[in-house]
C-alpha cells in the first residue's frame, strides 16, 4: 500500500520549529478516508490546577541569544519563542508541567476548557470564559474571542512562513460563537493536537497585527500571565500580569531576561552565565556537563533539576547501505560490544537516558531499559560470537565518523570509549571527525557516505516527525538506508491511532524492531540540567516543544 502524499511532507518539514533548525524533510503520507472508524472522545476537562506559592519579588533568567525581532509568528528562535515576548501570548493548548514525569508529552487547555474529537476528523474547542487581552493600545483589554485564535492559525500557516509547516495536518478553522470553534484536520494524523500546543502556535490580536502589518516591531500584547516592558537594552523584562485568567497565577511580579552568550565551554573556561550566577546576578540557567562540574567543584550552593526531552540528544546510525553493515549480524554486534548506560556514566554525568530517540507522550511510551541492555546491548562475548559466524575477515574495518562539539571533551571521552569497545570484539574501527556543517552535508544531508556515525540528532518535535524522517524507508533522514516494509508498515499504522494504549504498544514493538536490526539508537538522549538558587521554588520545567508555562508556576522564597 502507497501512502505517501505531499501533506506528510509538510508534517516532517514541520519537526525542524521546536529546536530552531532550517532544515526541512519528507516523509510518507499516512492517508484516509472520512469516517473510516476514527474513534470519537467525549468532552474532556483538561485544565490543571494552580500550585500553591508565595506571591512577589524578581527573577532573573539567563538566556544566550538575544532576539531577531518581536514577531513571534514569523521565526522559530527558541529565546523569541521562551524567553522573549513569546512569554506574553497563549496557546490553545500547552504541555503539562510540574509533574515530574519526564520526558513527556500530555496535553492540558491553555486557552481552552475542554475539548471534542468529532468522528468528521474535527476538533471542536470550548474556551475558557473570561478571557481578556492585556490592557495595551490598539487592543486594549477586550475579551479574547475564537475569531482570534482563527485569525492567529490562518496567520501562522501563511505560505513560506516559518512556522507554516507546523499545521500541516491542521485544515480549516472557524469560529463557531465566540467561545467555540472547530478545527479540521487535513488527514488523520495522531500527533496534530501537539502541533497546536507547539510553543510557536502563539495566539495574537488581529489589531495588534494591524498596526504596522507585522509584530516584528511590536506592539507585543498577549492574554498570558507575562506583560512585556520595552527596555533599551538586550536584556527582556515582563511584570506580572494582574488579569491573567488562572487566577493566583504568577507569583512573580517580574520576569527578568538576562542575555549573555557563552563563552567556550570547557572546564578551563569561564562560562558567562556560571559567573553570573555565582555572583548573584541570574538565579536560573542551563548548563552543559563540564559547567555542571564547574559548579560542584567550587562549592557553589544551587539546586538542580533534569528537564528530560526524547527526540533530542546524540544519535548512533549504522548505514546498511554500506558493504561491511549489510548483514544484521555485523550491526548487531556493533550494538552488543557497547553499554550505553555505562557510556551515559562515564561522558554525560548520568544526565541523560539512552533510548531509540522517539519523542514521547509519556516516560512508559518507551522501551524498558532492563530489556534494552538485556536484549541488545552489553554483550561483549555474544558480539565476537557475530562477527566470528558473519563469514567476514577480522578485524572487520569500520569508519566512525564523530561530529566534533565545543562540550568541555565530552567528544573525546566517547570517542574513546568508542573504539575502544569495538576493538575488543573484532572490529577495526577507523575515526573520522567532522565539524557540524561537515557533519550534515556527509551524513544528514542525502550524501549519506559514512559506515557508523555519531552526532546531533536530526531536528524533530513529534513522534511522527521522528519516525517517518529518521526511520521510515523513504524519510529524509533515513540514516540507516533501510527498505525494511514491515517496518513502514508498523510507522504508518501507529501514526493514525488516536487510542492511546494501542499506540503505546504499537511503538514499543517499533522500538523492538529497530533494535533487533541494529539500525540506530540514541546513547544519549537529551537531558538539559537547570541550576538555580536555594531561594527558587516550584522550578518544574518540560522543555519539549518550546514549552514556557512553568515560568507562571515558579516563586521566590526570599
Amino acid at each position: 500500500m502507497n501512502l505517501f502524499s505531499a501533506k506528510w511532507v509538510l508534517i516532517i518539514g514541520a519537526a525542524i520549529f521546536a529546536i530552531g533548525c532550517s532544515s526541512s524533510g519528507s516523509t510518507p503520507s499516512s492517508g484516509f478516508n472520512k469516517g473510516d472508524g476514527l474513534p470519537v472522545s467525549q468532552p474532556t476537562p483538561v485544565v490543571s490546577v494552580a500550585p500553591s506559592g508565595t506571591d512577589g519579588g524578581t527573577l532573573t533568567m539567563a538566556a544566550s541569544a538575544d532576539i531577531p525581532h518581536k514577531d513571534v509568528h514569523q521565526d522559530v528562535q527558541e529565546t523569541l519563542t521562551s524567553m522573549g515576548p513569546g512569554l506574553t501570548y497563549s496557546r490553545l493548548l500547552r504541555l503539562l508541567s510540574g509533574k515530574g514525569n519526564q520526558p513527556n508529552l500530555l496535553l492540558e487547555c491553555d486557552l481552552c476548557q475542554d475539548w471534542q474529537l468529532n468522528d468528521d476528523l474535527s476538533y471542536v474547542f470550548n474556551l475558557r470564559p473570561g478571557i481578556r487581552w492585556q490592557n495595551i493600545a490598539p487592543v486594549n483589554g477586550r475579551a479574547l474571542t475564537a475569531e482570534d485564535i482563527v485569525f492567529s492559525l490562518d496567520r501562522l500557516k501563511t505560505p513560506g512562513w516559518p512556522n507554516a509547516a507546523l499545521l500541516a495536518s491542521i485544515g480549516e478553522a472557524t469560529a463557531l460563537n465566540d467561545l467555540s470553534l472547530q478545527v479540521d484536520l487535513t488527514l488523520k494524523d495522531a500527533d496534530a493536537l501537539l502541533a497546536l500546543a507547539d510553543g510557536h502556535v502563539k495566539i495574537v490580536a488581529q489589531e495588534a497585527v494591524a498596526v504596522k502589518g507585522d509584530l516584528k516591531d511590536g506592539p507585543v500584547i498577549g492574554t498570558g500571565p507575562w506583560v512585556w516592558r520595552e527596555t533599551e537594552e538586550e536584556d527582556m523584562e515582563f511584570v506580572r500580569n494582574s488579569d491573567y485568567f488562572e487566577n493566583g497565577l504568577p507569583f512573580l511580579d517580574q520576569l527578568n531576561v538576562a542575555v549573555m552568550p557563552s563563552g567556550p565551554f570547557g572546564r578551563d573556561n569561564d562560562s558567562n552565565q556560571v559567573a553570573a550566577f555565582q555572583a548573584g546576578l541570574v538565579d536560573v540557567l542551563s548548563v552543559r556537563a563540564s559547567e555542571w562540574h564547574m559548579l560542584r567543584e567550587e562549592d557553589t550552593e544551587f539546586q538542580s533539576v533534569v528537564s528530560r526531552r526524547s527526540g533530542v540528544g546524540v544519535v548512533l546510525a549504522m548505514n546498511s547501505r554500506k558493504s561491511s553493515l549489510k548483514e544484521t549480524a555485523v550491526r548487531r554486534a556493533v550494538f552488543h560490544a557497547m553499554d550505553p548506560w555505562d557510556y551515559l556514566d562515564i561522558v554525560w554525568s548520568g544526565e541523560g537516558f539512552t533510548s531509540v530517540g522517539i519523542p514521547v507522550r509519556e516516560a512508559d511510551w518507551l522501551l524498558d531499559r532492563s530489556e534494552m541492555r538485556q536484549s541488545f546491548f552489553a554483550d561483549p562475548g555474544k558480539a565476537r560470537a557475530l562477527l566470528l559466524n558473519s563469514g567476514q575477515t577480522l578485524p572487520i574495518d569500520l569508519e566512525v565518523t564523530v561530529r566534533t562539539e565545543r562540550t568541555g571533551g565530552e567528544d573525546i571521552v566517547l570517542e574513546e570509549k568508542l573504539i575502544a569497545d569495538l576493538t575488543a570484539v573484532g572490529f577495526n574501527p577507523k575515526l573520522r571527525r567532522m565539524n557540524p556543517v561537515q557533519f550534515d552535508d556527509f551524513v544528514i544531508g542525502p550524501a549519506k557516505d559514512f559506515q557508523l556515525a555519531v552526532g546531533a540528532m536530526p531536528p524533530t518535535s513529534t513522534t511522527n516527525s521522528y519516525l517517518f524522517g529518521l526511520l521510515h524507508s523513504q524519510g529524509q533522514w533515513n540514516l540507516a538506508g533501510h527498505a525494511d516494509t514491515q517496518l513502514d508498515s508498523m510507522i504508518e499504522a501507529q501514526a493514525m491511532e488516536f487510542d492511546d494504549t494501542t499506540r503505546r504498544d504499537q511503538l514499543v514493538d517499533i522500538q523492538r524492531r529497530v533494535l533487533d536490526q541494529a539500525y540506530l539508537f540514541s546513547p544519549m538522549t537529551a537531558a538539559l540540567r537547570w541550576v538555580f538558587s536555594n531561594d527558587v521554588k516550584g522550578f518544574e520545567p518540560n522543555a519539549a516543544l518550546s514549552e514556557y508555562n512553568y515560568w507562571s508556576r515558579t516563586w521566590l522564597d526570599r
